[in-house]
C-alpha cells in the first residue's frame, strides 16, 4: 500500500452531467475509507467538469484531472499512472456502486492474494415513473469459481464471456509487472478489449464474488456504441493483441483471445448495416478476421459449438467462403416478418439490453406489443418503456395465438425450451440484433 491507500478508483468522464454526481458520491460513501477517487474528464461541455470540481472541494480524496485527448483508454492510463493504491478499479461515470463494494472486494483480495477479484452486478433501467428496475447478472454459471481461487486460463469458456472490467479490482503491482494498460485509440468504445484479455491471460489467481455490488445503467441516451465504426475499432484492438502473441501457436492466451475475438466479430457485424459491410474497408477488415479465425479453427481454439446460440448462425455465415452473412441476415428478416405476418400481439421475453432493443425494433416496425416477460421476480408488475412485465406463469392465461420474441444473448436457448413446455414452437422466435441493421428493416420503418 502506498500512503495507506488500499483502492484507487478511476472515473473517466465525458458529458455525463446527469450521472456524474451520483457516481462520485457512491465512491465517496464506501465503507472502505482508505481510497482515492481519480476523476479524469475529457473536455465535457455539459457541466460534468464543474460537478467534479465541486465534489473535489468537499473531499480531499478526490483528484480532479483533465485529459488533453478524447480517448477512454488515454484517460484510464492517466489514472493508472497517478494511482497510489494497492488495488485499482474503474467506475464508469454513468454507473454507481453499492457502499460495500470496494471494502468487500479488497478484503477478499487481501485474504486470498489474488491478481483480481470480481463481483456479480445488476443492470438497471428507469421506468416511465422514474423508478429504477434492477436485474441481477452473474459473471458465470459455474458456481465453483465463486468459492475457490482459480487460474483464468484454465477456464477459457467462462472468462471469454466475462466482458466487463468495472465490476472488479486489480492488483496494481500485477498490472505493472505485466505491462497491462489500455490502448489509446480515439473515443470511448472497445479500448478495454486488450485490458480484459491481458488480465485474464496473465493472472495466476482470480476469484468471483457471488454478490451483486455494481449498478450498471443500460438505458442512457448517448452511451458509447459507435456502431458505424465498430469493425474498424475492434480490428485495431485485436490486431494489437495478435501482434503481441509471439511465435508459439499452442498457448492458453491464444485460446482465450480467439474465442473472445469470434464473439466480438459476430457482434460487430450484427451491428453494421448491409451497406457498411459491403464497403471496401469493412470487407478488408472482415477478411482479416476470417483469416485469423480460420487459423484458430485449424488449431482447435474456436469451434462453432463454442459460440453462444444467439451468435452461432451469424458466425457460421460470416466464416463461409462466400461471406454469406448479408444473405443470411436477409433470410432471418424474412422469417421474422413471416413469424409476425398475421398481425398478432407479441410478448418480449427478456428485460435486459436485448429485450429493450427488441421492443424498440417492434415499435419501429409497427407491431403490437403485449408486454414484457421475465424470469426475474423483482421485475414482475413493473413497467419498462411503458409496457408491463409479466411472470412466465401468465402464459397459462394468455391466448394461444400470442407470439413470443425471446431476447437474451446468453440464455435464449434455455428460455425457448422453457416456453416450449407451454406453447407451440412456431409461436417462438429468437431475436438477434442483426435484424435491426438490415436494409429491409430500414425501408420498412420509412
Amino acid at each position: 500500500m502506498r500512503d495507506g491507500i488500499k483502492v484507487s478508483i478511476i472515473l473517466p468522464s465525458l458529458n455525463v452531467g446527469a450521472y456524474i454526481s451520483e457516481s462520485i458520491e457512491s465512491a465517496r460513501n464506501q465503507t472502505l475509507h482508505d481510497i482515492e477517487i481519480i476523476c479524469i474528464d475529457a473536455g465535457s461541455t455539459d457541466g460534468t467538469w464543474e460537478k467534479i470540481q465541486e465534489q473535489a472541494s468537499e473531499d480531499d480524496r478526490i483528484i480532479a484531472l483533465r485529459s488533453p485527448v478524447k480517448s477512454y483508454g488515454f484517460q484510464v492510463n492517466m489514472g493508472l499512472d497517478r494511482a497510489r493504491g494497492r488495488y485499482v478499479a474503474v467506475l464508469e461515470t454513468d454507473d454507481y456502486v453499492a457502499e460495500g463494494m470496494y471494502g468487500t472486494l479488497c478484503r477478499i483480495a487481501e485474504e486470498h492474494g489474488v491478481d483480481y477479484v470480481k463481483c456479480d452486478y445488476s443492470t438497471y433501467v428507469t421506468d416511465e415513473n422514474g423508478e429504477r428496475l434492477f436485474t441481477e447478472r452473474r459473471i458465470s454459471m459455474d458456481r465453483g469459481l465463486y468459492s475457490d481461487v482459480f487460474k483464468p486460463s484454465e477456464h477459457p469458456d467462462t472468462v471469454v464471456d466475462d466482458w466487463y472490467l468495472w465490476n472488479g479490482i486489480y492488483d496494481a503491482d500485477f498490472l505493472r509487472r505485466n505491462g497491462i494498460r489500455f490502448s489509446e485509440t480515439p473515443g470511448a468504445a472497445f479500448q478495454d478489449i486488450g485490458f480484459l484479455h491481458k488480465t485474464c491471460s496473465s493472472a495466476e489467481k482470480a476469484l468471483y464474488v457471488g454478490e451483486s455490488l455494481y449498478r450498471y445503467c443500460v438505458d442512457r441516451d448517448g452511451a458509447s456504441s459507435n456502431s458505424d465504426r465498430t469493425l474498424k475499432f475492434i480490428r485495431k484492438e485485436y490486431g494489437l493483441l495478435v501482434d503481441g502473441l509471439g511465435e508459439s501457436p499452442d498457448s492458453p492466451s491464444r485460446n482465450m483471445l480467439y474465442r473472445r475475438m469470434a464473439r466480438s466479430f459476430v457482434r460487430a457485424c450484427m451491428d453494421s448495416t448491409d451497406g457498411m459491410l459491403m464497403e471496401v474497408e469493412a470487407a478488408d477488415i472482415c477478411a482479416w478476421f476470417q483469416r485469423q479465425l480460420r487459423e484458430a479453427e485449424r488449431w482447435g481454439y474456436v469451434k462453432e459449438d463454442d459460440i453462444p446460440i444467439s451468435l452461432r448462425g451469424g458466425y457460421r455465415h460470416l466464416m463461409s467462403p462466400a461471406f454469406g452473412f448479408v444473405t443470411y441476415r436477409g433470410m432471418r428478416t424474412r422469417e421474422f416478418y413471416e413469424f409476425l405476418s398475421d398481425g398478432c400481439s407479441v410478448i418480449v421475453f427478456g428485460c435486459g439490453v436485448y429485450g429493450r432493443e427488441a421492443c424498440r425494433f417492434l415499435k419501429a416496425s409497427r407491431y403490437e406489443i403485449a408486454g414484457f416477460m421475465d424470469n426475474n421476480k423483482k421485475l414482475w408488475g413493473n413497467h419498462i418503456d411503458g409496457f408491463a412485465v409479466m411472470s412466465p406463469e401468465t402464459i397459462k392465461e394468455l391466448p394461444d395465438t400470442m407470439k413470443y420474441l425471446v431476447a437474451s444473448e446468453k440464455y435464449a436457448n434455455d428460455i425457448a425450451n422453457q416456453l416450449r413446455e407451454y406453447i407451440a414452437s412456431e409461436n417462438i422466435f429468437i431475436y438477434t440484433s442483426e435484424l435491426v441493421y438490415t436494409e429491409n428493416y430500414k425501408k420498412r420503418r420509412k
